[in-house]
């Protein structure tokens, strides 16, 4: 193909389109911003599945999108609360638990309803960390671009490092595991 030819991806009328898509995108995301606490948890979830490349917005589409920004800001606040109700529910029952096994001489836990809402907490945690990192992920790529730009956009010059040099993401270590309930001796 020779220099004059036009792709049909680089045409005025594909630009258009994904400019219509990402409106969609960000008319939808503000709506599910503001649903209730169970529907913002969904949302981060469709979010956070990877359905929507988010990496691929360049800075121009995020800054002109600030409305999905916040969508995503308020998402992440909504997950960062719940993870601290979880965390802190954990914290009160190993409390607990630390009490009850100096009470009863380290037999088995009598309340076993209470210990499985202490497995389920755990588990919850667990998920809403999970979906809070990929949503904080989304949003700060988001921000970022639309703060600092892309290298050759007419906005303003992109300062991250090149994806040449970019180093891979530090490995996280492991969630804590619940400890297993121990057979009496």
């Amino acid at each position: 193909m020779d220099e004059d030819t036009v792709h049909l991806s680089d045409s005025d009328e594909a630009k258009a389109a994904v400019s219509r898509l990402l409106k969609a995108i960000e008319g939808w995301a503000t709506k599910e911003s503001q649903k209730n606490e169970i529907e913002l948890t969904a949302f981060a979830a469709a979010l956070a599945s990877g359905i929507i490349s988010f990496h691929d917005f360049t800075s121009k589409d995020c800054r002109n999108s600030r409305n999905l920004i916040g969508a995503i800001a308020r998402v992440k606040q909504h997950l960062d609360k719940e993870h601290k109700k979880f965390d802190s529910e954990i914290d009160k029952m190993h409390i607990k638990f630390a009490q009850e096994m100096e009470e009863l001489d380290l037999k088995i836990i009598r309340d076993r309803k209470e210990f499985k809402h202490y497995l389920i907490s755990l588990i919850y945690a667990e998920e809403y960390n999970k979906l809070k990192t990929s949503v904080t992920n989304i949003y700060e790529t988001l921000d970022a671009k639309a703060n600092y730009g892309d290298v050759g956009s007419s906005g303003p010059a992109d300062t991250s490092p090149s994806p040449v040099k970019a180093q891979a993401p530090a490995p996280q270590a492991p969630a804590p595991q619940a400890p297993a309930p121990q057979a009496p001796a």
